[in-house]
């Protein structure tokens, strides 16, 4: 017999302290591989904050990570205004542009009505400000339920619920209802931001009689909704069953989650709800190979190219710069071809609009500094930021292994796929279009760099111009040491350079290089600093002093004088 708690599990459904929940998302990720959990995804309210916290902090090699969100959205016509949904969102870019204003539009509103409900809450006779609450949530999202937890610490009210029932919830006191998208809007917002959209804790909706559930889930899989959550802590396991077999027979996901708060509701634990809920792996890997099919399909093409600001005539030539060379030697097409010519070529011509661009820009610029500036926007972290700008990285065709290595996101695979499209553009296009399109998409990084009292430099650069002026050996750069999992790697690079040794780290080997050589930089132009203090000095011990130089003058005036009265004598 095999337990249950012996089962790998899964939970798609957390909250961190970035909404609603009490636990950062670096405890988050703690507590899920303390736990043996094979996945998890954080799933806040209306933000992607505690996703991208989660990135940063880096995920552990043991657990698989998927974004996440949970998007409030108006009930449906036919509830009659009752009851309200949740949408899940999962696989998405945290680099969609409208995803990003779309969110920062809902979290204004939020902030908006967190004033009026504390006024709300004063006129009911309450002690309570907005600095209460503040202390509460700290850097997070404000939302209700802090509020509620206020009101707890001013003994207003007993427990968490008590709070809802008497203040917060709908109809109470201090109620104030939140701007919302429709369903369509936010299952549209996920689709196109290159995730699923699930339909959470279907079992908590009060759905009238009139409006069974399954002509609900109809009507939202008519709007583009790509699963339900079956699993969820609040679901009996006969509701578990049901949804199951409806998300079955209409061919939607399946995912569930414990709906985790932390502190907040502390019965509920992260992967296992209140100790029944066991989610299982397979879901996660069907969802997983979902979102790869999404991003592949010519719906996503679309997207992009919507991103780029050009439609292709050719396709075939957008589909050829797409295609990493992991993914043509993994196919069994002997006609494929992978994007390295057009790399090759994307680099010629971005060479050429950026200097042309920076000229006029910037007429009255020397020649050094605009090679410096053109070298900063062309380098791989130049390319790769424009990468993300255009959101390129979820478009890209890798390998299995490339892509479960996080490809997709490294710096490498990023600029030389955007060095590829510009490529394939300027083969639809022709040169002046292309020139005018690149210009636009590099406008506000030029702006930036222009504005700047000093250009960045390129440390490398300077530090082979430095030795070559010193008739010194050119620089050796090598690799001492990599640390972290493959898709957040730190390198450490070692410097040998004019008997002195430095040691650069970065997220990338020509960061860590470039680190490597400032600081080279700094200590070779201190050397020299000092040599020229320490030869000043030898000069000095060796030139006479102004007394020194008076007593000499003297003594040269009395040898005269003497020779002269002996003269006289004689």
């Amino acid at each position: 017999m095999v337990f249950k708690d012996t089962i790998p599990v899964i939970d798609l459904h957390i909250h961190s302290s970035a909404s609603d929940g009490t636990y950062s998302p670096k405890e988050i990720l703690e507590q899920a591989r303390n736990q043996g959990l094979k996945a998890i995804a954080i799933a806040d309210h209306d933000t992607i904050d505690g996703v991208c916290q989660a990135m940063d902090a880096g995920i552990p090699p043991s657990l698989e990570f998927m974004t996440g969100i949970e998007i409030s959205a108006s009930p449906l016509d036919r509830m009659n205004g009752g009851g309200s949904f949740h949408i899940l969102g999962y696989g998405f870019s945290i680099y969609d542009n409208f995803l990003h204003k779309t969110l920062e539009t809902l979290q204004q509103a939020r902030e908006n009505r967190n004033p009026k409900i504390i006024e709300k809450l004063q006129q009911a006779g309450i002690d309570i400000s907005i600095k209460d609450v503040e202390k509460i949530c700290g850097t997070g999202q404000m939302g209700r339920p802090h509020f509620a937890l206020a009101l707890m610490e001013k003994n207003m009210v007993a427990t968490f619920d008590e709070a809802f029932d008497h203040y917060l919830g709908t109809g109470c006191l201090a109620h104030v209802d939140k701007a919302r998208l429709s369903c369509q809007e936010a299952i549209q917002l996920i689709n196109k931001a290159g995730g699923v959209a699930v339909l959470a804790h279907p079992g908590l909706i009060e759905a009238p009689e009139t409006y069974p559930m399954g002509e609900l889930i109809d009507d939202l899989v008519a709007m583009g909704l790509n699963g339900i959550e079956a699993y969820h802590t609040d679901h009996s396991e006969e509701q578990t069953r049901y949804f199951e077999k409806m998300a079955q027979n209409r061919g939607l996901l399946i995912t569930g989650g414990s709906d985790f708060h932390g502190e907040m509701k502390p019965e509920v634990q992260m992967g296992k709800g209140t100790g029944d809920l066991h989610v299982p792996c397979h879901l996660f890997e069907n969802l997983s190979n979902a979102i790869t099919e999404l991003h592949k399909s010519p719906a996503a093409l679309e997207i992009l190219e919507e991103n780029l600001g050009h439609t292709f005539q050719d396709k075939e030539l957008l589909a050829t710069a797409l295609r990493h060379s992991s993914y043509v030697n993994e196919s069994q097409d002997d006609n494929l071809a992978d994007n390295q010519r057009l790399e090759f070529m994307g680099d010629a011509v971005l060479g050429l609009v950026i200097g042309e661009f920076l000229m006029e820009q910037s007429p009255d610029m020397k020649e050094g500094d605009l090679s410096k500036m053109r070298a900063g926007l062309v380098s791989e972290p130049g390319l790769a930021t424009m990468a993300r700008k255009i959101d390129l990285g979820r478009f890209i065709f890798l390998g299995k292994g490339e892509w479960l290595s996080g490809g997709a996101k490294k710096n490498s695979i990023l600029a030389d796929t955007f060095e590829a499209v510009m490529a394939a553009i300027y083969l639809d296009l022709g040169f002046i279009k292309t020139s005018q399109l690149i210009k636009g998409l590099f406008q506000d990084e030029v702006d930036y760099i222009s504005s700047k009292t000093t250009v960045v430099d390129d440390y490398k650069s300077l530090l082979q111009e430095y030795v070559q002026e010193m008739g010194q050996r050119a620089p050796r750069y090598s690799v001492s040491g990599e640390q972290g999992p493959d898709h957040a790697k730190t390198f450490e690079i070692n410097l040998s350079v004019c008997s002195i040794q430095a040691t650069g780290v970065g997220k990338s080997k020509k960061a860590a290089e470039q680190d490597s050589a400032e600081k080279a930089l700094k200590r070779l132009k201190k050397v020299k600093n000092l040599d020229q203090e320490n030869l000043q000095n030898q000069e000095n011990a060796h030139k006479p002093t102004n007394e020194q130089n008076n007593l000499k003058e003297q003594n040269n005036l009395k040898e005269q004088k003497d020779t002269k009265n002996q003269t006289c004598q004689e």
